[in-house]
């Protein structure tokens, strides 16, 4: 992967982190020259508020379900403005605000750099998901259309009121991406333009990669966001707790050992109720009815195997539901402006750039060196103030006019990762091939090494496997970040040689020069087995001089999902497996191929170092491979009509 501490050095890192993340910003003395660049904003606007009020009241919706709402307005010494200002707001299921301790852990705390565009005067808010929070309603699986219906008259609530301009935009991470994209589709006509982050496209490839449930994390994010439902009761002192935070106060605060941002207020404690609830009876009420009313939603989905699943009789197909391509036309027809963001290392690497892709609409995209809700490296205030000022306040700074695609290559020359482009794929990349082929006599590791050449071999021969379920990734990975499972805060892969002694592996010799990869992998597999059916797991590796195998990205596939089909979407004329029901089909016991993207990465294999594929059965801890005893056999074919082999989209050399 390139490890994080190598790619960014600790001084430029601090540096960084400090614009995100430094102390509340002073009214500006001098007019700065105007700059407005990726990741740079200086003298088109400035910080004209030194505080905010905090409110929080119920909205009554079009079917009479009350959601809570918190309402940050800007102040300039105690005094609140008055004049109509744009405002962005978020709708999460994580609570708005949370009482920790003796402090109030607000959106404010959660994510940072939000703090920075409310003084720079901008209405802010923040929405309880309808089931979750304060807010009244039930849960009924992962973004139910009513979502997107609040959403509407949220966005329609905010551009009415006396203190807004009538230009709303909306912001957030993950679940809070997602539902940028849900209340776009419904075109309220208020809402001008959003900035999601680390967001799905297609929920199937999120439930169902390749066709294989992926268990840990999403049984994580259940029990977790259930969990949080049920969370301790208010203590004697909520009031006060609740009565102070509603000002600003003298510098940030987060939870004690958080160290990953968003840690806080995701289940950090109880959620705070509104204004107008006196006693926490409100509350009660509210969490009453999602424990009620609400349905599991590891239950939910772990029954639904297929594209094409259904609830019950009648009803649409699931992940058709609660995608986001299906609304595409009426994305489109909103004119809303979209500013996409992801990370190499996210879950929703290849969403984001299928979302940018996809939805003409004014847009911008950047994938950056991150895991899930990791983000760093660059000033986020800057991009996001850049963005909102263009289409809320009609600041003409240049950002629709720059490339809109910035990207980060891992392990480029210091200074040089980030890059630019006007389309994607990037034009400069070109596929190249790399064949399976047979390992060098008496390998020193295994008779499982074989290696990756340029040359198709004439011959066709066999590689035997004995499919390993102990393989995995480990419990802190792109899905354990993305769901809330991982012990900790991801920021590398470990070492992987111990996963490759188990698996089957294809690995270059040195590289003579350096090798950039920028964009989407494709594993071209000719496999047989006795088993009817089996999971294929290929995870791209670099190999250092030293030995140390070094993650890029991973791609699966269950076999009896192999059929291709055309998506209903631009995918670049990546492979795409519809997976419906009737699609499915057992291994014949003689050879087929499997073809299947791996995630995208833009990423520098470095001269000396070697490009290694790994093929497994299993990911032992993150996807649900059915355990067959004994073992089956794997067995990869390699050469002549049925070689095996890896395309990589390469960008030439000289590229600087």
């Amino acid at each position: 992967m390139g490890n994080l501490a190598r790619a960014f050095p600790t001084s430029r890192l601090l540096i960084t982190v400090g614009i995100a993340a430094a102390a509340p910003l002073t009214l500006s003395a001098q007019p700065a020259a105007k700059v407005s660049r990726f990741g740079v904003y200086r003298g088109y606007a400035s910080p004209r508020y030194d505080g905010w009020t905090r409110s929080s009241r119920y909205l009554t919706l079009r079917d009479s379900t009350r959601l809570a709402i918190d309402l940050f307005r800007p102040t300039r010494q105690n005094k609140v403005e008055e004049d109509p200002l744009p405002v962005i707001w978020t709708h999460t299921p994580y609570y708005r605000s949370t009482i920790v301790g003796d402090r109030l852990a607000t959106m404010l705390d959660y994510l940072p750099w939000v703090e920075t565009v409310l003084r720079h005067g901008y209405v802010v808010a923040a929405v309880d998901v309808r089931g979750t929070g304060a807010s009244f309603g039930a849960v009924d699986g992962i973004f139910q259309p009513d979502e997107a219906r609040d959403a509407y008259d949220v966005t329609e609530w905010l551009g009415t009121q006396p203190w807004s301009n009538g230009n709303v935009g909306m912001y957030g991470l993950s679940y809070l991406g997602v539902t940028q994209y849900l209340a776009a589709g419904e075109a309220p006509p208020h809402l001008k333009a959003i900035i999601p982050e680390m967001a799905w496209f297609d929920a199937y490839d999120f439930m169902y990669p390749g066709g294989i449930f992926q268990f840990y994390a999403l049984f994580s994010w259940s029990v977790g966001t259930k969990g949080s439902q049920i969370r301790s009761p208010l203590t004697p002192s909520w009031r006060e707790v609740v009565l102070e935070g509603a000002r600003s106060r003298a510098g940030r605060w987060s939870v004690a050992g958080c160290t990953n941002v968003p840690c806080a207020p995701m289940r950090a404690g109880p959620v705070a109720p509104v204004d107008e609830d006196r006693d926490g009876s409100l509350l009660a009420a509210a969490v009453s009815e999602h424990l009620l009313k609400g349905n599991d939603v590891f239950l939910i989905y772990s029954s639904l195997p297929y594209r094409n699943s259904v609830r019950a009789p009648g009803r649409p197909p699931e992940y058709h539901e609660r995608s986001v391509w299906p609304r595409k036309p009426a994305i489109e027809r909103s004119g809303v402006a979209i500013y996409h963001v992801v990370g190499w290392y996210d879950t929703f690497t290849r969403d984001a750039v299928l979302a940018y892709h996809n939805l003409a609409t004014p847009r911008r995209l950047t994938i950056g060196p991150w895991f899930h809700n990791h983000i760093h490296s660059y000033d986020k205030a800057a991009e996001v103030l850049r963005w909102f000022d263009r289409w809320l306040k009609g600041v003409p700074n240049g950002v629709t006019e720059e490339d809109p695609i910035h990207y980060w290559t891992i392990d480029a020359p210091q200074g040089r990762e980030w890059r630019s482009a006007r389309q994607w794929p990037i034009p400069a990349a070109r596929n190249q091939d790399w064949f399976f082929l047979e390992g060098p006599s008496g390998s020193v590791r295994s008779p499982n090494d074989g290696l990756l050449g340029a040359s198709r071999p004439a011959g066709e021969s066999r590689d035997d496997y004995r499919i390993d379920y102990t393989v995995t990734l480990g419990p802190s990975n792109r899905w354990t970040a993305a769901a809330g499972g991982a012990p900790g805060p991801v920021k590398d892969y470990p070492d992987l040689r111990g996963r490759d002694r188990k698996s089957l592996t294809y690995t270059t010799s040195p590289l003579t020069g350096a090798l950039e990869v920028t964009g989407h992998p494709v594993v071209h597999l000719w496999i047989s087995s006795s088993a009817k059916d089996l999971d294929v797991f290929a995870v791209l590796s670099e190999v250092r001089p030293d030995g140390f195998s070094d993650y890029v990205t991973e791609g699966w596939l269950r076999a009896s999902h192999r059929g291709l089909g055309k998506a209903p979407y631009d995918n670049f004329g990546l492979p795409y497996h519809r997976s419906h029901a009737e699609d499915v089909v057992p291994l014949p016991g003689e050879p087929v191929e499997l073809v299947f993207d791996l995630l995208p990465t833009s990423k520098l294999f470095r001269a000396g170092h070697r490009i290694r594929l790994s093929i497994a059965g299993a990911d032992n801890a993150n996807f649900a491979t059915p355990v067959v005893v004994p073992p089956p056999p794997l067995t990869v074919h390699r050469g002549g009509q049925r070689a095996s082999y890896l395309t990589l989209p390469v960008v030439d050399a000289a590229r600087p």
